[in-house]
């Protein structure tokens, strides 16, 4: 048998019943580096993901964009470069009922900028109305 791309099982999703990862899966998501995951839902497609993290912690940055201007991702992008910040998981740009957001998740330990600097960047940006970092500590 060849190898195999991905692993499923069926689970039952019942209301105050957790939801049990098989031994499988967790090694598989499990490397030298990671005891940690950040497990992200999309509510408008039901997709959940478990992305491994190097540490326990991961900063979550959520952009609201008021006016899109074309530059905007790539401007983003180069406040990201000049940081050197890699995305665990991005959203992309996300139209809700009356907004523009964008939201990006980092592992904490591969930060190595000031967290109010980094605000202040993206603040900055064309067309960002409102900039909210959360910090998401696993346990």
């Amino acid at each position: 048998m060849s190898e195999e791309v991905t692993i499923a099982k069926m689970v039952t999703l019942e209301p105050d019943q957790p939801i049990e990862i098989p031994k499988l899966f967790l090694e598989a998501l499990q490397t030298r580096d990671s005891k940690s995951a950040v497990m992200i839902l999309a509510p408008s497609t039901r997709i959940i993901r478990i992305i491994p993290t190097t540490g326990n912690e991961v900063v979550k940055i959520a952009i609201e964009i008021g006016e899109l201007t074309p530059d905007f991702l790539k401007d983003m992008g180069s406040v990201f470069a000049r940081n050197k910040i890699k995305t665990l998981y991005s959203t992309g740009l996300c139209f809700t009922r009356d907004k523009c957001v964008y939201e990006g998740y980092i592992d904490k330990a591969e930060i190595t900028v000031d967290m109010g600097q980094l605000q202040t960047d993206i603040s900055q940006l064309e067309g960002v109305n409102n900039v909210n970092i959360v910090e998401l500590k696993a346990g």
